[in-house]
């Protein structure tokens, strides 16, 4: 194994850069992603990938540069249980730069929503999901992140208020973190949805991060609908804080069938 001149590795750098990316109580720079009301159908099954290319890094004193280069990928399955409910499994993957592709974490989740759409003033669902992470100081993590939506002619405005806690590991009393993603999405027509994203983390409830350490990216994206349950969304993120990568790009393809 060759040392650079600082003695350090490139394997031990991308090591280092994957524990960046995986630490529980963080910003989930996997799924950039404000879920909507609405749910699969009864017996639906969807399968997506999502990855996410850090360009820019962080601007922290202490890391410059963290995770620039690094690229995430999360593979997923849904299934329709009801025609309100849905249930879930993913495997995340990250590469460092001139790394190879490692696995990082498991993950399941139930998401439903109440009433039909409509029938209350803002259309209300819940996500719930048990993350299981590798190689972390943590070995398994609870979300529970509300859902809200409201139509507004051609727009919608999506909002999930979510929480995050350590149930297992060192960091299980840590106590309950507050994060957020929010979406304005344009319905041009029935192809092309161009949306404004915002996402965020505010750290521990009882002890919020001071606003250089709080996480903030503001991501421009589209989505697009082919045809024959096969849509894509493309995007670029852009940190607002020191503490948030400061460029990811973003990719989605998903494929809906009974």
């Amino acid at each position: 194994m060759k040392f650079n001149r600082n003695g350090v590795t490139g394997g031990m750098l991308g090591g280092i850069a994957l524990f960046a990316s995986m630490s529980a109580q963080a910003m989930n720079y996997f799924e950039l992603e404000t879920y909507p009301y609405s749910t699969a159908a009864r017996g639906e099954v969807e399968v997506e990938n999502r990855m996410t290319y850090s360009r820019r890094g962080t601007k922290e004193e202490e890391t410059p540069g963290a995770n620039k280069g690094l690229t995430r990928s999360s593979f997923e399955a849904v299934y329709g249980v009801t025609d309100k409910s849905e249930v879930a499994a993913y495997v995340d993957y990250a590469r460092p730069r001139d790394g190879e592709f490692d696995r990082v974490a498991n993950r399941v989740r139930y998401r439903t929503r109440f009433y039909e759409k409509g029938e209350l003033p803002v259309d209300l669902g819940l996500y719930a999901e048990m993350e299981f992470p590798r190689r972390d100081v943590n070995d398994a993590e609870f979300e529970l992140r509300g859902i809200l939506e409201k139509d507004f002619d051609k727009w919608t405005l999506d909002f999930n208020p979510m929480f995050e806690k350590v149930v297992r590991g060192i960091e299980a009393g840590a106590g309950w973190e507050f994060q957020y993603a929010a979406s304005l999405i344009y319905r041009m027509n029935e192809r092309w949805h161009p949306r404004l994203d915002l996402f965020g983390d505010f750290g521990l409830i009882r002890n919020f991060d001071s606003k250089d350490q709080q996480k903030q990216l503001l991501s421009p994206a589209v989505d697009i609908k082919f045809g024959h349950g096969l849509n894509a969304g493309f995007g670029i993120g852009y940190g607002l804080t020191k503490a948030t990568e400061q460029q990811v790009v973003r990719a989605r393809i998903e494929w809906e069938f009974y």
